[in-house]
């Protein structure tokens, strides 16, 4: 019903807030409240009894031809004057593109991460079994583990690099208001509502598998397994990595399209921290799983932490990169 009821207060803002005007308004809330009824009733999905009721009730040209208005010139003139040089206006296509691309974008690259760590993963659960089959240690075996996990990498690197092409013709949308059509954000603002409920369980829900696999890592630890409990926790953080990016990402593109969060007026998100936070969400992790890989298969708990210092130093230097390359751009 939000999406109706935007949908209705964007159609009539355009028209002057008469009495005949206000009473057509509340006929129309009525009608579309009562027909978006029936079809849940029927059995539709609210996204779409959203879409049929809107498309029902036609467009702001029939509406003002019913009001006996005329939205040439003066809806031209409104319409410019919502609009400045920081703001793109998207149709309905463009919106809904960009929205299945950033879907799809952050469901693959999602994958690939969890690929990588996988990978990693694979490394300790290869060398375990070759070890627990020959009874010692082999160079043949801790060849294909790294072959393994370089499979994994090669594999994660064409999806970052295609989707990342394909992501990069919006970029520009983050650094700009989106205006849309009152039909184009009703729609949206339904979808939205999906993915808005959904997005705190997947963060709840990649935070327990991580500290359950923790748990288990370190319980089992205590009892002399480390190889095949830590690729479990490897494993878990990929998965865990993968629910985060495809959750934060499709909710992000909402953000865009809608204008909320980090993304509404005057409080928008530069492009070099959105590209940071996708960052740190992949980064921090993979600095884990290196942490834990070379304190256990090393054996090297007293030199290991070494790697946090020059984690954070690298981090700042990537962010101050990025940040300087994109001043440059716009420039």
């Amino acid at each position: 019903m939000d999406a109706i009821n935007t949908y209705i207060e964007n159609i009539f803002a355009a028209f002057p807030q008469t009495r005949v005007v206000l009473a057509l308004k509340r006929g129309m809330h009525s009608e579309m409240e009562e027909k978006y009824q029936l079809l849940i009733a029927e059995g539709k999905s609210e996204h779409e009894a959203v879409g049929f009721v809107i498309s029902d009730f036609g467009s702001i040209d029939e509406i003002a031809a019913e009001l006996g208005f005329s939205l040439g010139a003066s809806d031209s003139s409104h319409t410019k004057s919502t609009e400045s040089k920081d703001s793109i206006r998207l149709s309905e296509e463009d919106a809904f593109t960009y929205l299945e691309q950033s879907r799809k974008g952050s469901t693959w690259i999602g994958l690939g991460v969890w690929l990588i760590l996988t990978g990693i993963a694979l490394i300790l659960v290869v060398s375990g079994l070759g070890r627990a089959i020959t009874g010692a240690g082999s160079e043949t075996v801790d060849a294909v583990a790294i072959v393994v996990m370089l499979l994994a990498i090669a594999g994660a690197v064409p999806i970052f690099i295609v989707h990342g092409m394909r992501l990069r013709r919006f970029e520009h949308y983050d650094d700009h208001d989106i205006l849309l059509d009152a039909q184009t954000v009703a729609k949206a603002e339904s979808m939205a509502a999906k993915c808005y409920a959904q997005f705190p369980i997947y963060l709840s829900l990649g935070i327990a598998l991580i500290l359950v696999s923790l748990g288990v890592f370190i319980i089992l630890g205590t009892m002399g397994y480390r190889s095949f409990p830590l690729a479990l926790f490897l494993f878990m953080i990929g998965f865990s990595v993968f629910l985060f990016v495809k959750s934060g990402m499709t909710k992000s593109s909402f953000d865009v399209i809608l204008g909320k969060g980090d993304y509404a007026k005057k409080e928008k998100t530069t492009f070099s921290e959105k590209i940071m936070g996708t960052i740190s969400v992949i980064y921090w992790p993979l600095i884990v799983a290196a942490y834990l890989l070379w304190s256990f298969v090393g054996d090297a708990w007293t030199t290991s932490w070494i790697i946090w210092p020059v984690a954070g130093v690298l981090f700042t230097a990537i962010a101050g990169g990025i940040s300087t390359w994109h001043s440059s751009r716009r420039k």
